[in-house]
């Protein structure tokens, strides 16, 4: 059998356009620092896929950190907003996909919607800026808190 080198240019050459369709992004929420944080993890393996594998991570170091697969989002964006119910509860809204999520023992929980509207005080989204995977505090929240606009972890 013979080397074709045409063969291994054109492998080298079509494999960043196969990569550029993937995704594999995370943005946190910090809850009370690096070491108690909510994070989004989208990951799409496969350009041709419209599918985007989705995980939230509860993190209260060194207490715990879990990951939990959640229902897949789609290439159009994360859009997922987050609410505080109390110390350590929150509520992750994704369109009619709720999640509950309890930082104490790092656990999450699909749940039902109860209402029009998630309980508790919006403290910001999981958005698409730029391209990249970010937490955007919600204005009102920020103010409340007296948090600065650049006080959420960036994109990693």
């Amino acid at each position: 059998m013979r080397f074709n080198p045409l063969l291994l240019i054109a492998a080298a050459t079509t494999l960043p356009l196969l990569l550029t369709g993937c995704e594999n992004n995370a943005a946190a929420y910090e809850v009370d620092g690096r070491n108690h944080a909510i994070t989004l993890v989208r990951e799409r393996n496969y350009i041709w896929s419209d599918e985007v594998k989705q995980a939230l991570v509860a993190a209260r170091f060194p207490a715990c950190q879990r990951r939990w697969e959640i229902v897949p989002g789609n290439t159009e964006g994360p859009k997922m907003s987050l609410y505080g119910i109390r110390d350590g509860l929150f509520v992750a809204v994704q369109g009619k996909h709720w999640y509950a999520i309890g930082t104490e023992k790092c656990e999450v929980a699909k749940m039902e919607p109860s209402g029009d509207a998630p309980p508790g005080q919006l403290l910001g989204a999981f958005v698409r800026k730029d391209g990249v995977l970010s937490f955007v505090p919600d204005p009102a929240a920020r103010a409340a808190s007296g948090t600065p606009a650049d006080g959420q972890s960036a994109p990693q």
